[in-house]
Order: structure tokens, then sequence, then C-alpha cells
């Protein structure tokens, strides 16, 4: 991918160009299906991308929802904590992730972090805590308070395709976060593209759930969707 000077990559940054793109390929309205592994059902979730289909394992428990461009989850027992990953169109010449400077990927980063967000400190930047086709990402850990209390927010990102990132934050507050954090990071190694030509057509579907759909948390920062029971 040819790269752009960095004044570019800032006039990117600050003008939003890295947002949900409109004419998105990868398509994070979830079809359940479920896998057998020593005689037990597991839920299995599998989103539409033109190069085949994407099987992902949310954390055991969480509740979640998705569609279009934006999947999230949120834990139980959590209060004010979600994860979401972002499907993010940009430009043709682009900066590949690895390639993009720090500052520039921290400031942008703070857009999630919730509005009235104060004391902010970086904690940490993190190398490919994960890898999605061999794609590496990296991760950006913020510290701060938000409504009176403390919270903590992760956000990796990493390249999709020639013209899409995607996204991971994880929100929770700060006695929750490396749980939440763990367990949200952890589901990724799940993630897996199953080519177009050995894709399964029509996935099993998995049995309908018996509860009731579960409201929304208020968390911090965006304003999440509606999570129904998986």
């Amino acid at each position: 991918m040819k790269s752009l000077p960095a004044a570019c990559l800032r006039f990117a940054l600050a003008s939003g160009l890295l947002l949900a793109a409109p004419l998105r390929a990868l398509d994070f309205t979830p079809q359940e299906t479920w896998r057998l592994l020593e005689g037990v059902r597991i839920p299995v979730l599998m989103f539409s991308d033109p190069a085949g289909k994407i099987r992902y394992q949310p954390p055991g428990g969480w509740n979640y929802s998705g569609e279009g461009a934006t999947f999230a989850l949120y834990p139980p027992k959590a209060t004010g904590a979600f994860m979401k990953i972002l499907l993010l169109g940009h430009p043709p010449g682009m900066l590949e992730i690895t390639a993009m400077p720090s500052a520039d990927l921290v400031k942008w980063s703070q857009t999630y972090l919730a509005a009235d967000a104060n004391d902010v400190k970086l904690l940490a930047e993190n190398p490919s805590p994960f890898m999605l086709s061999r794609k590496p990402s990296r991760e950006f850990v913020f510290d701060y308070k938000s409504s009176g209390r403390r919270y903590q927010t992760s956000v990796a990102v990493l390249d999709w395709s020639d013209h899409e990132h995607l996204a991971v934050v994880i929100t929770a507050l700060a006695t929750d976060f490396k749980t939440v954090h763990d367990n949200g990071t952890s589901s990724m190694f799940s993630w897996s593209l199953r080519k177009s030509e050995t894709a399964p057509a029509n996935p099993t579907p998995a049995p309908s759930p018996a509860t009731e759909a579960a409201p929304a948390p208020v968390a911090p920062g965006p304003t999440p969707i509606r999570a129904v029971n998986p």
C-alpha cells in the first residue's frame, strides 16, 4: 500500500476520515450457529465478508448485538463495561497501521473515551495483542475519570483491507478492566476467515434462546447499541 505523508495522515485523523464506511464490505450482522466440542454445543457467530465467512466465538455468557459496521458485546456483572468491534473506512493510500506514528494514533484513540473524560493517562501501548488473518494490531490503553468514577479503555486497531481498518474498543471500570479486557481480547483468537469456496452456504442455525432480550447497560463514551442474549 502506498504511504501518505505524515501531514496527510494527521489531516485524515483530525477530519474524521477513519469512520464507518458507507460502502463497507464486512457485515457484522451475526448469523448464529454452533460447534461441537466433546459433545457440548458451543455458540459460534458467522459474519459475511466478500472473501468468505468470518467465524467468531464470543466470550461465554456475554450479550451481543451487531449490524453493518458495528458489533457490540456486554459482559455480565460488570457495570458500564462493553466491547465493540468497528469497521472503519479510510481513503486509498492511507499508511498501514504498523507505520502510523504513535502520537497520531494516541490522539485518535482518545476519541473513543467518554465525552467527559478527564485526568486522562496513557497506561500502555501494546504491539499486536492479537492478529486477524495474519495482520498485526496495535493497542493503546487509557485510564481516566468519567462521571466521578475511574474507567479504563483500550483501543486496538489493524488493517483489514486496502480501504478498511478494524478497531476493537474495550471499556470497563478500572476495577473490572483486566478481567473484561482479558476475556474480550482472548475471544479475538477465535476469529477465522473461511474462504468463499469452502465456506458453508447455510450454517446450522443455533437453538432459539428462551430468554427475553436483556437491556443494554449504560456505558461511558459513544452510546452502545442494544444487546440481546445470544
